[in-house]
C-alpha cells in the first residue's frame, strides 16, 4: 500500500458522493452500503488513517485522513455498526468499466493482465477496526464484494494483499510456502516495479532460522475462495509490509463461496 498525497482541500469540496453502483446489505448488527455522502467518505478516511497508522506506521495524505487520488475515482463499501452508527469497516472498489488506472499499477506491472479480455474489479484499502474483526464482518464484506462484482458483470477480482513484514528472507519463505500449496500462478507475467522490487528476489534462499510469516485472515479468505498469487512480492517501505498481487477469476470461485453467487 502507498499513501499518495492529496491536498486536504480536495476532500472538503465534495458534498455528495454519487456511486457508480449502490449496494445495501445488512445483518442483525451491521449495515454494509456504498458510501454516498461526504460525511461517510470522511469517516472511511478517518478509520483507515487510525488503523493503518497504528498497525503499519503508515503516512497519510492529510492529517487524520488516509487519502489518495484513487479515492475520488471509485466506490467505497463501508460497514456501519447499527447500534452506534460508527463506520467500522471499508473496502475500495475500482472497476475497469468506470476507470482505466488502478492503484496496483503503482507497485506492479499489470500490462498483460489489464489488456486481457474481461472486466476487472480492483479491491483495495481493506480496513476493519480491530474490535470488529470477526466472521460476521468478513462475511458481510464478501457478500458486498460479490454483489458489486455481479452488478458490474466483473470477471476478475484483483488487488494488493498486504503482509506485515519487509524482510526479504521472510517474504521469500512465504512465497515458497504459497507456491508449494499451489496458490501461485504466472499467467500474465506480473512483476513488481521501481522501488517496490526486492533486489535479487529469485536468488534468495531463506535459512532455517527465517521466521514463518502468518497469512493474514483476509488473504487467507481470498485463497480459500480460489484466488492465486501472481509474481513476486512487492516491498512497501512506507507501510512496513510486502504486497502480493492476488487475482480471483470469478468463474473459479470455490464451492465454499458458491452460495454468494445467489446474493
Amino acid at each position: 500500500m502507498e499513501a499518495i498525497a492529496t491536498r486536504p482541500e480536495s476532500i472538503r469540496i465534495i458534498r455528495r458522493i454519487e456511486p457508480f453502483v449502490s449496494i445495501r446489505i445488512e445483518n442483525t448488527r451491521y449495515l454494509l452500503k456504498t458510501a454516498d455522502t461526504y460525511p461517510e467518505l470522511k469517516e472511511v478516511m478517518r478509520l483507515r488513517s487510525r488503523v493503518f497508522s497504528a498497525e503499519y506506521g503508515a503516512p497519510t495524505g492529510a492529517p487524520g485522513f488516509d487519502v489518495d487520488d484513487f479515492d475520488f475515482q471509485c466506490d467505497h463499501l463501508l460497514i456501519i455498526e447499527k447500534s452506534t452508527g460508527e463506520v467500522v469497516g471499508t473496502y475500495r472498489m475500482l472497476c475497469s468499466r468506470f476507470v482505466s488506472e488502478f492503484y496496483s499499477q503503482t507497485e506492479f506491472n499489470l500490462d498483460r493482465f489489464l489488456a486481457s479480455p474481461g472486466t476487472k474489479l480492483e479491491l483495495g484499502r481493506a480496513c476493519i477496526a480491530p474490535e470488529h474483526r470477526k466472521g460476521a464482518t468478513l462475511s458481510l464484506l464478501w457478500r458486498g464484494i460479490v454483489r458489486y462484482a455481479r452488478e458490474t458483470r466483473s470477471d476478475y477480482l484483483f488487488g494488493c494483499s498486504s503482509v506485515k513484514t519487509t524482510d526479504a528472507a521472510e517474504a521469500k519463505r512465504l512465497h515458497l510456502q504459497l507456491a508449494a500449496a499451489g496458490a501461485c500462478d504466472d499467467t500474465w507475467g506480473i512483476f513488481p516495479i521501481g522501488r517496490y522490487r526486492i533486489e535479487d528476489f529469485e536468488s534468495i534462499t531463506p535459512g532455517p532460522e527465517t521466521a514463518a510469516v502468518p497469512i493474514p485472515p483476509l488473504l487467507q479468505s481470498y485463497l480459500n475462495a480460489g484466488a492465486k498469487i501472481h509474481g513476486a512480492p512487492a516491498r512497501d517501505i512506507d507501510f512496513n509490509c510486502i504486497d502480493l498481487i492476488t487475482i480471483l477469476r470469478l468463474s473459479d470461485l470455490s464451492q465454499t463461496h458458491e452460495k454468494f453467487h445467489t446474493i
